[in-house]
């Protein structure tokens, strides 16, 4: 009588794309350059697993998707089951003419597995969820900062707008300013009502900024943070805000094996077009992380008024290049300083030129 032989895919590998969507996924699952299977299914890590399992016992599943509104917590599911998930950028996902034209969710399913399969795509960093917890407060922050600004500016519109002037010779928002606010003659009860939840709303957003950065400094004081933010604290110009801004962008200094890696990422590297004989360079790269680059640069900017060895390198470059594009090389030199630093556990000096 002859054996059953079981079913077993020991040693092979299923590359897996998933397009993923808040309420189903599409996958492309393929093994040695043959599409297996394209499906639908709810948006569960174990389902996928379970899946892999019943049809293909015994078999290694790799899984790939693109970062969105999804974040890593897909990726983290995926890992805690024993599966290697890799995120990339949309951006970095190779993509024909015709894929842009005829874009559909199996259709970028299947780009993701044959780009797997092939090993063109490399995952990017995914923090781990203390630090990701972090970035979303800061992150946070910045956004409700925002808010507060756009209230400011409304008030401002609606007084210039109806011809009230406040006899202010500067706009500080203090208390004081917006008591004067309050008790401007508005000339109508409809207008002065619209200023007073202009001001109300203006109110809600500052105290709420207030919180949140209390919140961000009490977190500061905690571990991974609090020895980092000692290092970072010591360079002039980097503040509470900017120091937890620096360090939650960031999250592992020690993934940077290489400073162009790290400007890279910030985005202090140059956008470069070049075809035949023809070079552009069109500035720096749009491509780094924004939030990084703008606090580093905010930060430059007091650097140089307070270190003399960064104002006498601002100057140095100023003598050939405009003021913005100067600050951008002493961000560059502070980024430096940053990676060193904290690598190194040491705090800032003023006045070493390097």
């Amino acid at each position: 009588m002859n054996k059953i032989k079981q079913l077993s895919f020991e040693g092979k590998v299923i590359y897996c794309g998933l397009d993923v969507h808040k309420t189903n996924w599409k996958i492309n699952a393929r093994m040695e350059g043959i599409e297996m299977a394209a499906f639908s299914q709810n948006p569960d890590p174990l389902l996928l697993k379970n899946y892999v399992d019943k049809n293909y016992p015994g078999a290694e599943l790799k899984v790939v998707y693109e970062a969105g509104f999804c974040g890593f917590e897909i990726q983290r599911s995926l890992k805690s089951l024993g599966i290697e998930c890799i995120v990339v950028n949309p951006a970095d996902v190779p993509c024909s003419d015709k894929d842009r034209k005829r874009k559909d969710d199996k259709r970028d399913a299947r780009k993701l597995s044959i780009e797997l399969a092939k090993g063109n795509l490399k995952g990017i960093y995914i923090p781990d969820k203390q630090m990701q917890d972090a970035r979303s407060l800061v992150r946070q922050r910045h956004r409700l900062v925002q808010d507060q600004t756009r209230c400011a500016n409304r008030i401002k519109h609606l007084l210039l707008s109806n011809g009230i002037t406040t006899g202010e010779k500067s706009e500080r928002w203090s208390l004081r300013f917006i008591k004067k606010l309050q008790q401007l003659d508005c000339g109508s009860i409809s207008l002065k009502s619209s200023l007073q939840f202009a001001i109300e709303q203006y109110l809600q957003t500052r105290r709420i900024v207030k919180e949140i950065t209390l919140a961000i400094g009490d977190l500061s004081k905690q571990e991974p943070f609090k020895k980092v933010q000692a290092v970072l604290g010591s360079i002039d110009g980097i503040g509470l805000i900017n120091g937890m801004v620096i360090q939650t962008e960031i999250g592992d200094i020690h993934r940077f094996k290489r400073l162009d890696s790290l400007c890279d990422y910030a985005g202090f590297v140059p956008d470069i077009y070049s075809t035949n004989d023809r070079m552009v360079i069109r500035g720096i790269s749009k491509r780094g992380n924004e939030f990084l680059r703008e606090t580093i640069i905010e930060s430059s900017w007091v650097l140089i008024r307070k270190d003399p060895a960064m104002l006498m390198k601002y100057n140095e470059y100023r003598s050939r290049m405009s003021a913005n594009k100067a600050v951008v090389r002493i961000a560059k030199h502070l980024l430096s300083r940053i990676r060193f630093l904290w690598k190194t556990e040491q705090t800032y000096v003023r006045g070493i030129i390097g």
